[in-house]
């Protein structure tokens, strides 16, 4: 008769302690994830409401202050406007006043030259980065054209890897509101 105890018996079933605990910590990571996805959309989505009950002659400033305002980690909301071969500042929302004219080689106006989104999870590491704001450390810039103009959405984040294709997708719908 074989000799089995409790223990080997538990191994046999459910496997070695250490990989149960890290497929725990693994489902509980990913469990928070979806939350902070979900806690963000959420957010935009009450953001876009917002945003639409707005009358038109201060949209832009409110809509813009109000976004500011609902996510912590931004330091920076505003947009630039192309002005021949320099981006400068327009309507924006800062505890710094923000770099203006900037190049068009920085995030921004690369973002403006490609008419695509920039995501930068963390700007040390982006070339030709413009350092407005030393507390920056990741950014999204969104180009856009209104009444023939040309623009970008520009976002700055205290945090690292702060912003993904949930930003992109909310932020783009909010730009056809204004």
């Amino acid at each position: 008769m074989l000799d089995i105890s409790l223990p080997t018996v538990v191994v046999a079933v459910l496997g070695i302690p250490e990989t149960i605990i890290g497929f725990l910590e693994y489902l509980l990571f990913l469990n928070m994830l979806i939350n902070q996805s979900n806690a963000k959309e959420k957010k935009y989505q009450k953001s876009i409401q917002f945003i639409k009950s707005l009358n038109e002659e201060h949209k832009i400033d409110y809509a813009l202050k109000y976004l500011y305002n609902e996510f912590d980690n931004w330091i920076f909301c505003g947009f630039y406007c192309k002005k021949e071969n320099h981006l400068e500042i327009s309507t924006y929302h800062s505890d710094k006043i923000p770099c203006s004219p900037i190049h068009m080689n920085g995030v921004c106006g690369q973002s403006i030259a490609n008419q695509d989104t920039i995501i930068v999870n963390d700007v040390n590491i982006f070339e030709n980065h413009i350092v407005c704001d030393s507390n920056s450390k990741s950014e999204i810039a969104i180009p856009f054209t209104k009444n023939n103009m040309e623009y970008v959405l520009d976002i700055d984040s205290k945090e690292l890897n702060d912003f993904d294709q949930i930003d992109e997708k909310y932020l783009q719908k909010i730009l056809k509101e204004l």
